[in-house]
């Protein structure tokens, strides 16, 4: 049984007749990577937004079905998307510290997640937000968890997210331009980290880019879109080797080379 299965849904907000997403399909198995690229405004947020539930203004899924696991998304109740949010799902943002409120300690943020998904005593869930810092790679967890978010580094913020979102071993990992906000050297460490992920807890990842070379890089599969539709869809080799749209093409076009070489 596949991880996540996308069934052709259609998006869209309040009386706005138009779709925001046209006949959108995914299926994907545990431990998969899959890379949504376009531009700004493509549909790429919405679709991840629609897999957790959290279509913002009035939006909704007006056709077709999201499973997952072979369970419908779409009638969930608060109380089951309580439970599979964080836990099975978990979804980190373009800028973590985005999603940290800026005038609390990291350690008060990341105890009080780690609370509402697991009944464990506060000390406890300290000490795991601590071995979760450190399994990302920040040094001395116990001083970060004291600090407050405007003390990190945006590298540092995008790997407590990385460690929030990653607490209780989540199936599925949905990321929103996880590198977007972040110089190029601290993109290639963070790109290494999701990874190092996918072998250490064989997490199945949705990484959404408008960077086509970060997707290339990452991806077991491609799908790249334009104005709220798919316009190439397959494998890595085969979306790069032969792109389907002339908007494709434009893509790749646009990466650079050095020496003769495009590194993509």
């Amino acid at each position: 049984m596949d991880l996540l299965n996308v069934k052709d849904i259609t998006v869209t907000y309040g009386r706005n007749p138009r779709p925001t997403i046209e006949h959108f399909s995914l299926d994907m198995k545990e431990g998969e990577i899959v890379s949504i690229v376009g531009e700004s405004g493509s549909g790429k947020t919405t679709v991840i937004r629609a897999i957790l539930g959290l279509l913002p203004g009035g939006g909704k899924v007006d056709q077709g079905d999201i499973l997952f696991q072979g369970q419908s998304l779409l009638n969930l109740k608060k109380e089951q998307w309580r439970e599979l949010r964080g836990s099975q799902i978990s979804m980190i943002f373009q800028d973590s510290g985005a999603m940290i409120n800026p005038i609390r300690r990291i350690g008060d943020q990341f105890v009080e997640y780690i609370r509402t998904h697991q009944k464990m005593s506060r000390k406890e869930a300290w000490n795991k937000g601590v071995e979760m810092l450190e399994k990302m790679r920040l040094p001395s967890g116990d001083t970060i968890m004291r600090n407050y978010p405007f003390q990190l580094s945006g590298g540092m913020r995008q790997r407590v997210g990385i460690a929030m979102s990653m607490t209780f071993q989540p199936k599925l990992l949905l990321a929103d331009e996880p590198t977007s906000a972040l110089d190029v050297t601290t993109q290639a460490q963070i790109v290494r980290q999701f990874m190092e992920l996918r072998e250490s807890y064989g997490t199945a990842m949705i990484v959404v880019t408008h960077n086509i070379g970060v997707a290339a890089y990452m991806a077991d599969k491609l799908i790249v879109m334009q104005y709220g539709k798919v316009v190439d869809a397959g494998t890595r080799d085969e979306v790069m080797n032969n792109p389907a749209s002339e908007y494709t093409k434009n893509l790749l076009a646009a990466v650079p080379e050095m020496g003769g070489k495009r590194y993509v």
